[in-house]
């Protein structure tokens, strides 16, 4: 196999693939440094980039960085995975969310604007493609100033001793650990999978059970609800698809372990 082609050195998934996958026979380039590839070198490409404008915004050509990067997987003939979302389907708690197509709604920009990147990527590339839909996903990242789950949850945590939610505790969520989402992509990697795939643990966890056990690494702290709470909503995305191909589980235990694991990091971060 030839080398594989990274995109982004900045973001927190890049940053998690490069540090834990068995899979070494990589190049590496941001965003800004598309002119300086050989895309004739690589036979897979992986884009961890996303304009955070397209999170935002409605969707903008201009800001997408996978149309010019499939332009490119097309003419060289690339296998081009691409990172999708939770937020593609419906926020309407019908349980499990498949990898299916009849029930896509997404409900915000982010999410409008994922799946619509998804569709010109199938027609474009067709089995030459790869699509993972995340769930939430734990891993150790302190300083940082990006509004996700676990830069919040531990950020808070060690400034102010507390960790803080806006959301009800009502509510569980689907996550898996940064090792269960290398494990995963490696191995969807080295068995050419292509199609559209959820990478989730299937397990419902509540947010105060993650806090509670990250709390316990790190030997002190306090959760916190606030009263105006945002809306919020179950999430558990069907995994049976992708475990039949790669055979690959992860426990609730094991969830709640490692999220001990990243309290006890953050003692002496």
């Amino acid at each position: 196999m030839k080398k594989i082609l990274i995109i982004s050195k900045n973001s927190t998934l890049s940053k998690i693939f490069r540090k834990k996958s068995n899979l070494k026979n990589y190049d590496v380039f941001s965003h800004n440094e598309l002119n300086q590839i050989n895309f004739s070198n690589y036979s897979y490409l992986i884009n961890f980039s996303f304009n955070p404008k397209l999170a935002q915004l409605k969707y903008n050509k201009k800001y997408d960085i996978d149309n010019s990067l499939s332009e490119q997987a097309k003419r060289n003939k690339i296998f081009y995975i691409f990172f999708s979302t939770r937020y593609v389907y419906s926020n309407k708690n019908i349980l499990p969310y498949k990898e299916t197509t009849h029930r896509l709604y997404p409900s915000n920009n982010y999410g409008k604007n994922k799946l619509k990147i998804e569709k010109y990527l199938k027609k474009r590339l067709k089995n030459k493609l790869l699509i993972v839909r995340l769930s939430t996903i734990l891993y150790f990242e302190l300083i940082s100033k990006k509004k996700l789950f676990m830069n919040m949850v531990l950020n808070n945590l060690y400034k102010n001793n507390q960790i803080y939610f806006d959301i009800s505790n009502n509510y569980y969520k689907d996550f898996i650990t940064d090792n269960f989402f290398v494990k995963n992509l490696d191995s969807m990697i080295n068995k050419k999978l292509f199609g559209i795939y959820n990478l989730s643990s299937g397990v419902p966890i509540y947010p105060d059970e993650i806090a509670k056990n990250i709390i316990m690494g790190y030997g002190k702290g306090k959760i916190i609800f606030s009263r105006k709470q945002r809306p919020s909503f179950n999430v558990l995305l069907s995994n049976k698809k992708l475990v039949s191909k790669t055979q690959k589980v992860i426990s609730k235990s094991i969830i709640l372990n490692y999220c001990k694991e990243i309290g006890t990091k953050l003692q002496y971060a």
